[in-house]
């Protein structure tokens, strides 16, 4: 009787410790590298989501790529301390029916983002204290 006391105490002390350890995970910051970030807001205004929707992924090469919610983008950038600098390549050249949403993520991606923070899930691209951008991290690639 006192063995099976025993191993049901052992068992339980288990049971809350994989589960203070999976709650811990769930409120850690996601990287900034190899996580797919998929765009929500811009310019204060949410994002309207359909099959292609629009995402970045940074790389530890330092370079990112993504769709901007019909051709996809590429390019490089650098980063420290909560400050980020983008360095916009191109896109490809699809004819898509409406590109107003491309149109303002690549003039986001140009207009120098300083900064970026990420809190749990959601990465904010920044210049200077003005939220640009708002993403929700969905799938860490490493």
């Amino acid at each position: 009787m006192i063995r099976k006391i025993f191993l049901l105490s052992i068992i339980m002390l288990l049971l809350l410790v994989l589960h203070a350890n999976k709650q811990k995970k769930n409120n850690e910051n996601l990287p900034l590298i190899n996580t797919k970030w998929v765009l929500k807001e811009i310019l204060g205004m949410p994002i309207m989501q359909n099959s292609d929707t629009a995402f970045i992924i940074f790389y530890d090469t330092y370079k990112f790529s993504g769709n901007l919610g019909c051709n996809l983008f590429f390019g490089e950038f650098n980063f420290g301390k909560k400050r980020i600098k983008i360095d916009y390549f191109g896109a490809t050249k699809k004819y898509c029916t409406n590109m107003t949403l491309e149109e303002q993520f690549v003039k986001v991606l140009r207009d120098n983002i300083t900064h970026y923070s990420i809190d749990k899930k959601r990465l904010y691209l920044l210049v200077q204290n003005k939220v640009i951008c708002t993403f929700e991290g969905i799938a860490s690639l490493q």
